[in-house]
């Protein structure tokens, strides 16, 4: 302890060095918690607007269907999905469970016609928020809410006969609420079949390529039009997306005891454009750290290394009178570790504060890779982030304080006396 009193004494003998090294600390610390607040933040509303508007915490398949269904999707319906759901509601992380049936097929109005990816969905079931003008000048709220309804109305069980399209689908047909449509394909017996829809509302989501393709209609709809009673997946939502571990497990389990041929997808599974940005940014997050200690390290080495020449005879006299070399060493290695603590206190004050203004005040953000909305940015504060900004700031100091702490060690008692 008085040996760190000791470092922390000498540290501020050169106040204007110390400073400008604690600063260059602290811009390391406040950098790190910034940029890791900030990716977090992306991440986390990336990931809810994919579960949220697409894939559901959890997705549930008959056994073979990604293997062998995409070639022949009617093959591998779940035929018996209501007591199956039954089941899974009974699970206490279990917030909803919706049937889906998805097909491919051909969308008409006047004399245009295209092709397009065909949803029958719960409307019940199915997380929605209607875009109002209130909210048309806000960037936070579509990039979390999933599905937004921006024109028209949401699905509605009591309106059987209607669909909502994605934002590029409606625009590619000129559709608007009111349209009549005619929606085309084939029935689990190959016949061709053919419904009138009504054009319900226009929807978006975080996915360009999504909206540009789909359209949902009413579950029971979708089962008229293909004349069948079965669907093709099952959507669990949880109330906590950090849960989806343990009741994928709970879930294989419970198939295994009752013999149910069933498969099952994480929304990290669905999901791989978010996994590979997540990827992406954890090691653009790497290399910051990385350029943030060799930042670190030629500060304190430069700061030591000077210290070192210029108490060289300081060092002697205190060898002279009994201090050992391993006590030398020790006394600069505290020194670079309380520079790398002051600087590492100030960077997490810094950091915090500029974080934390950031979150409350929002940074506009252009629209995404693939997606058409513009968000705000609001940087988290990480608790993990800052512990590694601070032992980083301490580790690395004490790491580039070692080469001219073990000089000071290996000076002759004699030369360092007459050095001048």
């Amino acid at each position: 302890m008085t040996t760190f009193r000791l470092a922390v004494r000498n540290c501020l003998r050169h106040r204007t060095r110390s400073c400008i090294t604690i600063c260059a600390i602290a811009f390391g610390c406040t950098a790190i918690i910034f940029v890791g607040g900030f990716f977090e933040d992306l991440l986390y509303k990336m990931r809810e607007s994919y579960i949220k508007g697409q894939t559901g915490h959890l997705q549930i398949y008959r056994q073979g269907f990604f293997e062998k269904g995409r070639a022949a999707p009617f093959d591998y319906l779940i035929e018996d999905p209501g007591q199956i759901t039954q089941l899974i509601r009974e699970l206490p992380d279990v917030a909803s469970v919706a049937r889906r049936l998805s097909f491919s097929a051909l969308l008409s109005t006047g004399d245009t016609t295209i092709s397009c990816l065909a949803q029958g969905i719960e409307p019940d079931q199915e997380p929605t928020v209607v875009l109002t003008e209130s909210d048309r000048g806000r960037r936070d709220r579509p990039l979390l809410d999933g599905s937004v309804i921006e024109a028209g109305a949401p699905l509605q069980a009591t309106a059987p006969f209607t669909a909502v399209l994605g934002r590029g689908l409606a625009g590619a047909i000129a559709a608007t609420p009111g349209t009549p449509l005619i929606l085309v394909s084939h029935t689990t017996g190959g016949a061709i079949n053919a419904l009138d829809l009504t054009v319900q509302g226009i929807f978006f989501t975080s996915s360009k390529v999504f909206d540009d393709h789909v359209l949902r209609l009413p579950l029971g709809t979708a089962q008229q039009l293909l004349q069948t009673s079965a669907v093709d997946s099952l959507v669990i939502v949880l109330h906590r997306t950090e849960t989806t571990p343990r009741v994928k497990e709970q879930l294989l389990r419970l198939f295994q005891d009752r013999g149910l041929p069933l498969e099952l997808k994480t929304w990290e599974d669905l999901s791989d454009f978010y996994v590979k940005t997540r990827d992406l940014f954890g090691r653009m997050f790497s290399v910051l750290k990385l350029v943030i200690a060799i930042i670190v390290v030629l500060s304190i080495y430069n700061t030591m290394n000077m210290a070192v020449l210029e108490r060289t005879t300081e060092i002697g006299t205190m060898m002279a009178l009994g201090v050992k070399r391993r006590g030398i060493l020790w006394l600069f290695l505290c020194e670079g570790a309380a520079l790398g603590a002051m600087g590492g206190l100030v960077g997490i004050g810094l950091g915090t504060a500029t974080t934390l203004g950031a979150h409350l005040i929002g940074i506009p953000m252009p629209p995404p890779p693939g997606a058409t909305m513009e968000w705000m940015s609001q940087p988290m504060i990480i608790p993990s982030v800052l512990i590694f900004a601070f032992c980083l700031s301490v580790v690395t100091a004490m790491l580039s304080s070692w080469h001219p702490a073990y000089r000071a060690s290996r000076l002759e008692i004699a030369e360092a006396l007459r050095h001048v």
